[in-house]
């Protein structure tokens, strides 16, 4: 049975938050979907400098929900010199821990066009 795209959107973002805190980064608050219905990511920065991220995450391909997550911990880290690094370990997490794979066929992918607010 295919799990939620709640679900994978969930684990996905505890899974790595997890991870990027262990070694020092800040962790951005992830939300969907943006409230700004044409954009698949939508960033806020807080009133207390941390950042809400906000992606669609249902009715599009799983790995462009994951590339805006991993995007969405970079920008929030902004440190250009280092982003290569946090994507690096971001991408091999996803890669180890199977993140990627979307169990039964679930999650299909949209092919309607959505443009990013970052």
């Amino acid at each position: 049975m295919a799990e939620s795209s709640s679900f994978l959107f969930a684990n996905t973002v505890r899974t790595l938050s997890t991870v990027v805190r262990e070694r020092g980064y800040s962790v951005p608050a992830f939300k969907g979907p943006p409230n700004l219905g044409e954009h698949s990511r939508t960033l806020r920065r807080n009133r207390d400098g941390s950042m809400t991220i906000s992606v669609v995450f249902r009715g599009r391909a799983w790995l462009s929900t994951l590339s805006d997550i991993v995007e969405g911990f970079v920008i929030a880290n902004s440190d250009l010199d280092k982003a290569h690094q946090l994507r690096d370990l971001l991408w091999s997490i996803i890669e180890e821990r199977e993140l990627s794979k979307v169990e039964g066929g679930g999650l299909s992918p949209s092919y309607r066009s959505l443009s990013s607010a970052a």
